[in-house]
């Protein structure tokens, strides 16, 4: 099902902003699941190589973490990382290792005091801005 915008409650978009700034200087990355277009949950990745220009997360770790959200009946809407030093703009590595088109990216950025979040659709080879809408948690 082809979505045209996500809906972040307020906990977990502060959940993410929070998650990469207690990780700084390094990237940070994890899954946002729940159905349809509206996020749910939260699963914080550990990044294994502990670098601030990439993330890898191993494929054991991300099969539990799918099991886990299957077990929820949620499903992945999103995958989001940190740019700990740069822009919220997807880099050519971030657009290369994007594997699912039909998973929406975000990108947090720390480059200025104010966290800065971008939410994007890949395409083959490139990226576009895809709207988001952060709503108060009930």
């Amino acid at each position: 099902m082809e979505i045209d915008k996500i809906i972040i409650p307020s906990s977990c978009y502060n959940e993410i902003v929070e998650h990469g700034k207690s990780n700084l200087p390094y990237e940070v990355c994890g899954l946002l699941s729940g159905n349809n277009n509206k996020v749910q949950s939260v699963w914080k990745l550990k990044n294994e190589i502990k670098s601030d220009r990439r993330f890898f997360v191993g494929k054991k770790i991300i099969e539990e973490t799918l099991l886990q959200m299957a077990k929820h009946k949620e499903k992945v809407i999103a995958i989001y990382h940190s740019h700990p030093t740069t822009a919220a703009i997807p880099s050519s590595y971030d657009i290369a290792n994007h594997l699912n088109l039909d998973v929406i990216m975000i990108i947090i950025s720390y480059k200025t005091n104010n966290p800065k979040v971008k939410c994007y659709r890949v395409q083959t080879g490139t990226y576009k801005t895809f709207p988001f809408s952060i709503e108060p948690t009930s």
